[in-house]
């Protein structure tokens, strides 16, 4: 039990040092991304299911397919609870593939970021 804890906090931590690094790899100019040249889907949105506080639209097919969740309610915990169990099939499959992505890519954003937070970065993942 122990151990699984474990994972899951690293996981989280991983998630966390990710999402503080994603914005200075976005800026980074040695990027060599291309330029979207898909069109717009114009489709009407699909109703795939609703529940109390939200609804789950899809646009497009296949490789193409968009998600779009709405969710509402009284308090945060209320819109969060609708996206969770609207999108939870869909997190199922996201979730192994970003930390296998992560494993995969950390060492290459790592080697782009300032020390400043390569340090910090250390600090709360060796702790």
């Amino acid at each position: 039990m122990i151990t699984i804890v474990k994972m899951r906090n690293m996981h989280v931590e991983l998630f966390c040092f990710f999402a503080l690094i994603y914005p200075v790899y976005l800026v980074n100019p040695i990027c060599n991304g291309t330029l979207n040249t898909h069109e717009i889907v114009r489709d009407e949105p699909r109703l795939i299911n609703s529940i109390p506080n939200g609804k789950h639209f899809i646009v497009g097919d296949g490789y193409d397919k968009i998600n779009i969740v709405h969710v509402y309610g009284n308090t945060p915990y209320d819109m969060g609870y609708a996206l969770g169990k609207l999108m939870s099939e869909d997190f199922k499959k996201l979730v192994p593939e970003y930390f296998a992505y992560l494993d995969n890519h950390i060492e290459t954003i790592i080697k782009i970021l300032p020390p400043v937070m390569i340090n910090i970065s250390v600090f709360y993942l060796t702790r």
